[in-house]
This record gives structure tokens, sequence and C-alpha cells, in this order.
């Protein structure tokens, strides 16, 4: 029977046929992935198939899954024909059931950060059409210990909600019911997930198992840009995960693949380490190394916007204000945030979709206030929401060019959502956006979508196919801006973290990373996402008001300074000593920009359980080279932190905190709503 191992670093995959239990005589491929180091049995990997495809029609192999998983249909059943290994590690598996559906699993390998990267093709062989309805991006089993012994095993997900983005949420398989019965018998399956084109809604697409009997950690990302999904399944001695595009039971997706024809997976991107953090670290630095930005914001600026200012009502007078007040500081992007275009009698939210500039709010045109941020030393940018339309705009009634479920337009409170997938649409598009951003000289777009269109709609096969192209159709205007605009800076915003998924990511210079824009639970949401975005992404809100306390600002700038920060609020309303102390803060962010990218996260500790009323401290540490960030929050709590130095000395600080050094221990003393950020470098004294 066939079996394989290749050596990728500190990793090796298997390859191995495995007996199909109750079936005689057939055989699937499976694989799996462990540290190089491991002492693995291949008669104790106990794997299902590396493809889990199933078609409509298909038999299960497996009895009580109906309802459960479409994982181990009769699809399943497959063999490899080939594998061909490419220079640079990459690695092709051909496999076929025989009859004329084929499949190449891809699997490519990141040396630098240990990051695999794997899709499906199917490819349709046969006489005629194919329904597929269930199709994963990967498929890892053998994680369970010898026996299938699921004990230690830790189940690792992050839950998201609108300001509450990318929790991290652990839970033992004991706990989830993943252990195998006294007789070997039935499927348990932790299957989650989401619907919708709100990807990051309920929970980012991310999952880990951590073994912590072994000291082995399993991590995985999936491209999502629609309903997806992911699944923990355990049945006799296997134990397999395994995700991508939501199938016909969880999302209502169903593709009719012509004969002749193929169906390609988004990529998932997995790692093996030693910790759950070892892991998300990877996982972020692989994505750190894919993206292609404008030069400028290779230096991660600071930037403006005046959302929490002016809270959408932007105005060339307003605006001129602001840039008087920010002159001395070290801020190259002025974003002009929703309300632009606003008519006169209407509110700014319910306004979007004709896209006509605002002749009250800028009576000399928008353009003359680009010039105006040009003139001050500022990239000006602009916010749109142009996959939707809001009820008091006029396009809110050209239902042929509008989404529809069951032929009837699909509708959510305010909203409505534009079909990406017509021309008309894709024109009208070009001369309110396109040509917009061109003419005007904006050089930055914010992209904001406050809602989601749900289980799909018509105009495919299925409903989930359906929305599945109007996702596609989105993440092409990305491209389409970027042409028509050269070094356009994206910022990917849905109700602030709600479309942070890897695939739109990888196409956008940034996110905001929430819509917490002046909440106290700010600094737990930024570290929280920290662990899935690359820090040079992560536009975190630090909004200033009139009145507030030196500590409130110091406490606001020390957690937007996990990510990039993002500036707003009442700052033309403070004094000059306030501009100073902002002007400080953006001084050591300068010096600390190197471990804030490159950085891997050595801890995030938090002792807050409920974020609204949020009683304890977070300690955030991020080492890189020689250097190592240290962020404390306290929340509602009073109390001191110590952190033994060790090889690291003291180098800069910028807090209110009081703080001594004694006997090689740094210790913090904080109060309510107090924070710090100390830089610390390594002693060669020593």
């Amino acid at each position: 029977m066939f079996f394989k191992r290749y050596d990728y670093g500190d990793t090796a995959v298997y390859f191995a046929e495995t007996p199909v239990e109750g079936h005689p005589k057939q055989t699937t491929v499976g694989f799996a992935v462990y540290p190089a180091s491991a002492e693995v049995d291949p008669k104790d990997l106990h794997l299902d198939s590396l493809v889990q495809v199933a078609f409509s029609g298909d038999e299960s192999l497996v009895d009580y899954t109906r309802g459960v998983t479409m994982r181990n249909s009769r699809s399943t059943l497959l063999k490899i024909v080939r594998q061909t290994q490419f220079m640079g590690g990459a690695l092709n598996t051909y496999l076929t059931d025989g009859e004329g559906n084929d499949y190449v699993h891809r699997l490519s390998y990141d040396r630098a950060t240990g990051v695999f990267t794997t899709s499906v093709r199917y490819e349709n062989h046969t006489h005629g059409p194919k329904l597929l309805e269930h199709l994963s991006s990967f498929s890892l089993s053998g994680i369970a210990g010898g026996g299938g012994n699921t004990a230690g095993l830790t189940l690792h997900r992050m839950t998201s909600a609108w300001s509450r983005e990318c929790r991290l949420k652990s839970e033992p398989f004991s706990r989830l019911g993943l252990d195998m019965s006294w007789a070997r018998y039935g499927v348990k399956v932790e299957k989650w997930g989401q619907v919708g084109s709100m990807p990051n809604r309920g929970y980012f697409p991310f999952a880990a198992i951590e073994d912590g009997e072994r000291g082995v950690c399993w991590g995985v990302q999936i491209e999502a840009p629609f309903s997806w999904q992911l699944e923990v399944y355990q049945e006799k001695e296997t134990c397999a995960l395994s995700g991508g595009l939501g199938d016909f039971e969880f999302a209502h997706w169903r593709k009719n693949i012509p004969a002749g024809g193929s169906f390609t997976t988004h990529a998932a991107r997995f790692t093996v380490g030693k910790t759950l953090l070892g892991v998300c670290n990877a996982l972020v630095h692989e994505a750190d190394s894919r993206l292609s930005v404008p030069k400028r914001e290779e230096g991660m600026p600071v930037l403006f916007n005046e959302y929490c200012t002016t809270w959408g009502n932007p105005s060339e007078r307003n605006i001129t204000r602001i840039l008087k007040a920010i002159k001395d500081l070290p801020i190259e992007e002025f974003v002009i945030d929703c309300g632009w275009y606003k008519p006169d009698n209407k509110a700014w939210g319910n306004a979007i979709g004709d896209w006509n500039e605002s002749k009250k709010l800028f009576p000399d045109g928008i353009k003359k206030v680009v010039e105006k941020i040009g003139a001050a030393g500022k990239r000006a940018g602009v916010w749109f929401e142009f996959e939707n339309v809001g009820r008091d705009s006029e396009s809110f009634s050209c239902e042929a060019a509008l989404l529809k479920k069951d032929g009837k337009v699909i509708t959510s409170k305010n909203r409505r959502f534009l079909d990406l997938r017509l021309p008309e649409v894709q024109s009208y598009l070009r001369a309110k956006m396109l040509d917009f951003l061109r003419e005007n000289g904006f050089g930055y777009i914010k992209i904001d979508y406050n809602d989601t269109f749900g289980l799909g709609c018509d105009g495919a096969e299925s409903l989930g196919e359906g929305g599945r192209l109007v996702a596609e159709e989105s993440i092409n205007y990305l491209d389409r801006l970027k042409e028509a605009v050269p070094d356009l800076i994206i910022e990917n915003c849905a109700s602030g973290g709600s479309r942070i998924e890897p695939l739109r990511m990888s196409k956008v210079s940034m996110c905001s990373f929430s819509d917490a824009h002046e909440c106290a639970e700010i600094p737990l949401v930024a570290a929280n996402v920290s662990l899935t975005v690359p820090a040079r992404q992560s536009q975190i809100w630090a909004v200033i008001r009139e009145g507030e306390s030196d500590s409130r600002t110091v406490y606001s700038l020390c957690a937007a300074m996990m990510g990039r920060i993002c500036l707003s609020g009442d700052i033309h309303k403070v004094p000059p000593e306030k501009i100073a102390l902002i002007g400080e803060g953006l001084k050591f962010y300068e010096k600390i920009k190197d471990v804030v990218r490159y950085g891997d996260v050595r801890v995030l500790d938090s002792t807050v359980e409920y974020y609204r009323a949020p009683t304890g401290r977070q300690v955030y540490i991020k080492d890189f080279g020689e250097k190592r960030l240290l962020i404390v929050h306290f929340l509602e709590c009073e109390g001191a932190v110590k952190l033994p130095l060790g090889e690291y000395g003291l180098s800069d600080v910028y807090t209110d905190l009081s703080y001594t050094i004694r006997n090689e221990t740094l210790r913090i003393a904080g109060k309510p709503y107090t924070a710090g950020a100390f830089l610390l470098e390594k002693r060669h004294d020593i």
C-alpha cells in the first residue's frame, strides 16, 4: 500500500493509503503532518481521505452522518495516480476514483515561516455533468494519539462579533464530546463557520488543535470571502480537521461542473508548532510576507480619520480646522469618512448608493479639500460603501440592479445589495467610484460594508453559489481599484472587522481592526486581532477627547501601538500641551515600529472576562531581535505587574504609570484605566 514521507524544514508530511473499515477491499489516501522530530508509527496514523468531496446523490461511508457532516462520502474512495515535486518543494498529488472524477491536491511550503499552503482542484473527466456539493480546501487527519486517544487535545477557535473581534475560545475535546465511545462506534463532529458575506461574523476562519501531552499544535487559517466552515471529525481511531467553502447542508452551496470542467477551492494555510502562540505568529508572518502594498506603506505611517470628530458630517470648514490642529504631528494620511455625499435632508447612513458629493458640505467641491490636504503634506482618503445601497437613495429603487432571493429583492432593514455580476452595475461603479477617486486626486479608499445578504442569492445553481460569485466579484473590485488608481491604499472595513479574512486581507493595505472607537476594551480587542492579522495591517483607533485626562490619552495611544495608529476625535479642541503629549507618543511609536511589525507575540495575558465591565488588566509582550515591547493596560482595577528583566534593560517608556526596577525586576503600579508602553533592549554588559 502507498506510503510516503516528505520533510519540510522541521515538519514531516505523510501520505498513506488506508483501508476503509466496513468496506472490504476499499482504500483511501490520507494526509498527516507532524514535527519531523516526532516518532510517528505509520500504523498509528489512522487517516481518512485528504480530499473531502461530495456530489449530489453520494452514499455515506459512515452511518449517522447525514445532517451532521458531508465528510467521507463514497466519492472520497480515491487512489493516487502520481505525485510531482517541483523546485522549491511544492508538491502536487494527483488522485482519481477511476471513473473520471480526478483531483489535484496542491501543497507548497514557506521555509521562512514554516507555513504550508494547500488547495484542491476537481476535474470532471466523466461523460456528463456533476453536481458538486462539498469540496474542502484541506483535510488533516491522524491527529489523535495511539489508539485514537483524544485525551489532552484542546480545540482553539476565535469568536467574533461587532467590536468583539477574534477572541480566543479554548475547549478540551472531552467537553466537546470528541472522544471515542466504548464500542468505537458513532461519529462525533464539531462543525462551525459563518453563512453570508461577512466572514468574520461569529467566528474568524481559524482553528488550532493543541496536544498538551505530546507538545504539538496544529493551526490553520482558510481563505473565506463568503460562507465557510471548519470541522473536527472523530470516528473510531480517526481524528481530522478540515474546512473551506460552506457545503450544501451548511450553506446551501452546490455547483454544476460540466464534463470537461473543473473547480478549485480557495487556499488554506496551516502549520505545526509547539504552542498556540507559536502557530499564530507563524501564520501572521506568512500573511505579512505575501503583502504587496504601496511603498509609502512600508513605514507604517500614522493616520487621521475624521469620523470620530464629525460623526458623518465632514465639511471643508471642519477639515480645515483639523488640518491646522495636527500640522505639527507626523501624520501622513487624512481620511474623509462617511457623509461627504449626504443629501441636505437625509442622514448619512441610509443615503449610500447615489454618491453625489454634498454641495452644502463642500461648496467649492471636494477636490479643493483634497488639494488642501495635499498642501498640508498628507495624502487624502475617502470612505465608500459601494456594494450596498441605502433606503434613502434613489439606487434603493433600482431593483433590476439588486440581489434577489427567489425573485424578491433582498432587504436588510435599510440596506439592499448591488449585483456586482451585472455589466450595468460595474459601469455605474466605474463612474461613481473609480472615476471619482481618480478625478479628485484621492490616494486612499476606506471600503465599508455594514450588512450581509445572508445565505446567498439568485443567478446560479444554488443560493450559496450565487453568493460565492458575488463575493468573488467583490474581491475582483480590489484589483480594479488598483488599476484605476496606481499605488492606491485600500482599507478594508466592514462594521469594523467583520470582513477580516485571509484572501481579502492579502489584497489590501490595512483593515479597520474593529468599531471599538473609544471604549475601554480597545486594548483587549487589539491584542486579540494581532494573533490573526499582520500588525502593519491592523488599524487601531486612538480617539482624543476634549477635557480627557492625560492618562486616558496615554491609554488610547498605547492600545493603538499594537498595530497602526489611527487618530481621531476632538484634536482641534485640545490645548497645546495635549498635542505635545500625543507627539511624544508618536515619537515613541517610531522607535518601536520594527517590533510592532516584525515581532512575535510572546505573552498575551488578560484577566478580563466581561469586556463591557472590564475588571482586570492585560499584559502584552512582543519580541523582535534584541528588542522587547511591553504594553500594560489596567482596566477597572488597581494593582501591580512584575516582569523579570533577565537579559533586558529598560530603553524607553511612554506612560504615566509608576514603575521601579529592583533586583532586575520591573514593577509597574496601576490605577483604573491607565497604561504604559515599555521598550526593553538586550544588555551586553552581563
